[in-house]
């Protein structure tokens, strides 16, 4: 079964709420370290990252890695939809005109709910809201 939401994108909102929780710019090692990912995949899901404007990279050897000021609003939302999160559930809720049984089909209707409610509280759900603490990490190595 494909996963609704992807490994990538479920490790770019850790990575984002990792960030979020730091005032200095971090090194892609430390992020490694701390949420147990690999070197190869955090350097894919930061590249996406900063395309999209989520974090701002700077390189040399004071650089690092930290979150774009409008971290205040952003949702989990926004993290998915920059990593490729395809919200649909399946073809008739996004091209109903598709359906040969639209419009007596209940079912689109009921898919069509589920995946509006997800998408709302995906959108109500707030990046800062999720910030690790340093503390809540630091059980994890004692």
């Amino acid at each position: 079964m494909t996963h609704f939401i992807h490994r990538e994108a479920d490790y770019a909102i850790r990575i984002v709420a990792y960030l979020a929780g730091k005032n200095e710019k971090i090194k892609i090692k430390e992020i490694c370290e701390r949420l147990y990912l690999s070197k190869p995949i955090v350097i894919k899901i930061v590249h996406k990252l900063r395309k999209c404007g989520i974090i701002i990279t700077e390189t040399g050897k004071n650089g690092g890695i930290k979150v774009s000021p409008r971290i205040v609003d952003l949702t989990l939302y926004d993290v998915l939809v920059c990593m490729g999160f395809n919200s649909s559930i399946n073809i008739c809720v996004d091209k109903p005109e598709e359906c040969e049984l639209n419009p007596i089909c209940n079912i689109t209707y009921f898919f069509s709910n589920i995946q509006n409610q997800i998408i709302d509280q995906l959108k109500k759900a707030k990046v800062k809201d999720f910030i690790f603490e340093d503390k809540e990490l630091e059980s994890l190595y004692n």
